[in-house]
């Protein structure tokens, strides 16, 4: 999971430049029929973590951001979708104890290369011919295993990497603006996805970058929230 971080951060930084900004997509088949989501949705426990950037520019995870991240962006998330639809909301929590080669432990890990690889191919970097101007993803059949466990019709995966400037990074930032030499500071990327749990389609894909964004808290989670599900189609 670690590994991820720095990609996840590398690519949103390059696509989407600013202190606040998103970038959705709707699947093209979606598009085409004005199709809307009609059904129950499945939030997905949430694949977040929280770091520190230390005063020499690496990211220290921090479990204690971390925990607090997982309990707040969850029901900031939920309250989000009710008040914007009647859909039925389900829950699904990833159990702790699934082995790695779980089928649903299998499907996350999937998720997120499928995720990475839109961030790439979908959002102006290293697009494939087949992708350069369609939005047509899947996660494949399998996906009707967390469909049957969780009895849903869709499922809202979101991926998260936060990261907050310590003391001592912020005093270097000063001095090196002092004498024009540009550091860089925390930084809040992910994305949010809808995926169909009847044969995988990706519907809806949704990308973040905000430089303010803070997840340690209610608030900031509801604010997170609000930019995840921009253009979320109910």
């Amino acid at each position: 999971m670690h590994s991820f971080r720095p990609i996840l951060s590398l690519v949103l930084f390059g696509l989407l430049a600013g202190c606040a900004s998103t970038q959705s997509r709707l699947a093209d088949s979606a598009r085409d029929s004005g199709e809307k989501v009609r059904g129950t949705v499945v939030l997905i426990e949430p694949d977040i973590e929280l770091s520190e950037v230390t005063a020499g520019g690496s990211q220290q995870p921090r479990a204690d951001w971390t925990a607090q991240a997982r309990a707040e962006l969850p029901p900031a998330l939920r309250r989000r979708l009710s008040a914007g639809s009647t859909v039925e909301l389900a829950a699904y929590e990833v159990p702790d104890d699934l082995p790695a080669g779980d089928p649903v432990r299998q499907l996350l890990h999937l998720h997120r290369a499928v995720g990475y690889s839109i961030l790439r191919h979908g959002y102006g970097i290293g697009r494939l011919p087949s992708k350069g101007d369609t939005f047509d993803w899947t996660l494949g059949d399998g996906v009707r295993v967390l469909g049957a466990a969780s009895k849903a019709d869709y499922a809202l995966f979101v991926t998260i990497r936060d990261s907050y400037t310590s003391s001592g990074r912020v005093a270097l930032m000063v001095v090196g603006a002092l004498v024009g030499v540009g550091m860089s500071g925390g930084v809040q990327t992910g994305f949010a996805s809808l995926v169909d749990l009847r044969d995988g389609r990706v519907v809806w894909f949704n990308t973040l970058v905000d430089q303010r964004g803070d997840l340690r808290d209610a608030a900031g989670a509801d604010v997170t929230a609000r930019k995840l599900l921009e253009g979320f189609p109910l």
